[in-house]
């Protein structure tokens, strides 16, 4: 997975620059976003990131590790994280011109409407950019957590792991605003 590589390849930079504070091109290199939001897979490796650290804390509540609590805290740090992201206000990301932030703001009120609606999000809820693509990261989540109930105990990890790349997939699209090409609902 790309996102959690570069995590290491953020901190190797920035000590490489704690080192060598004279080397300017190593400097230059550590301002410049990493990943590009007008690229599909870059999205798609930004929800599978989210999605595995669902699957873990639904894992570690099942096992009494976590408590419910705990991990809706956890959800809404994830969804904030998405959504900061989606917003431009991450400099790890390249923003996708014209489309970054309040666009894909606009264009997911729309999109998303009747579902926002169905979890009784308000025009007050949804006022801004960030309510708009926090929620939007939250029903994300909530997509998460609705396969892992439907997929079950028994399902065969071959079938979870498609149908989570399968959703990943539909929500980087989503995203560009793409017509979904393999949509999932639970």
């Amino acid at each position: 997975m790309l996102l959690s590589l570069s995590g290491w390849t953020i901190f190797l930079i920035k000590m490489t620059d704690s080192v060598n504070n004279d080397n300017a091109e190593a400097q230059n290199t550590a301002s410049q976003p990493l990943f590009n939001l007008a690229d599909v897979d870059t999205l798609y490796e930004l929800f599978e990131v989210v999605l595995y650290d669902v699957l873990r804390r639904s894992v570690a509540v099942s096992e009494g590790k976590l408590s419910k609590d705990e991990a809706a805290a956890m959800d809404k740090q994830s969804a904030a994280f998405v959504s900061a992201v989606l917003a431009g206000k991450n400099e790890q990301f390249a923003p996708k011109p014209f489309w970054t932030g309040d666009p894909l703001a606009g264009y997911l009120r729309l999109f998303m409407k009747d579902r926002f609606e169905a979890v009784g999000l308000t025009d007050e809820d949804l006022k801004d950019t960030r309510g708009v693509l926090q929620a939007a990261s939250f029903e994300f989540i909530c997509d998460v957590y609705a396969m892992i109930r439907v997929m079950g105990d028994k399902a065969e990890p071959e079938a979870f792991k498609q149908m989570g790349k399968r959703l990943c997939r539909m929500w980087a699209e989503r995203m560009l605003g793409r017509k979904e090409t393999d949509p999932v609902s639970f």
